[in-house]
């Protein structure tokens, strides 16, 4: 039976993928793409080096890892969210990927954590393909003071992740007892995802 860290787990898998998807989209380095999805299969025990010749894009990967695939309708949907951290549009799309998630088993407690956090004003959403930070706010509440954000280093997102998130001895990135990963930098939960059509890095304190 499939525990719920498992579900967790192998859900972020299939993000990583199709991060790489995405990138692999925007490069002709056919080899360097290929020896990231081979690295991640590993950390499942599928040795990548026996394959058959059959299609093995990252997206067939993440398909085969999760056993789902995103509709056509939930893509279209999430391209109604800004790309501009800094709008209403996005701040409303975040609460209700949140939401979203929060009526999920294997990610209700990491979303309700992030939930708290938005609430407090500590929940910190990171693009750093566009260098920029911002602390998160309620776009949905009357009262709600916008934020501004902060520059960042621009970064891929496989670069991203590899440079802050803890790993195991093993090699595979660690998970929390809710589904979180931890900042290396400031030990921190941590997530990522996408809301919209981009991915985004988001962090609280631990035990918001």
């Amino acid at each position: 039976m499939v525990s719920a860290l498992d579900s967790t787990r192998l859900w972020s898998m299939q993000t990583t993928l199709r991060i790489m998807k995405d990138e692999e989209a925007k490069t002709s380095q056919q080899g360097r793409s290929d020896g990231a999805a081979s690295s991640i299969l590993a950390q499942y025990g599928i040795d990548a080096s026996e394959d058959d010749g059959s299609d093995t894009s990252t997206y067939t990967l993440a398909d085969y890892l999760t056993g789902t695939k995103t509709s056509d309708s939930e893509e279209i949907s999430e391209k109604t969210v800004s790309d501009d951290i800094e709008s209403v549009s996005f701040m409303k799309g975040l609460k209700a990927k949140l939401e979203e998630m929060k009526g999920t088993p294997s990610t209700k407690a990491q979303a309700e954590a992030m939930l708290a956090a938005l609430d407090a004003g500590t929940l910190t959403v990171t693009d750093a393909q566009k260098g920029q930070a911002i602390t998160a706010w309620d776009g949905e509440a009357k009262d709600a003071t916008a934020n501004t954000a902060a520059t960042t280093d621009i970064s891929e997102w496989s670069s991203y992740l590899r440079d802050h998130l803890s790993r195991e001895s093993g090699g595979k990135y660690a998970l929390n007892a809710d589904g979180s990963y931890t900042d290396k930098a400031t030990g921190h939960s941590a997530s990522f995802g996408m809301i919209g059509d981009r991915y985004y890095y988001l962090s609280w304190p631990t035990g918001s």
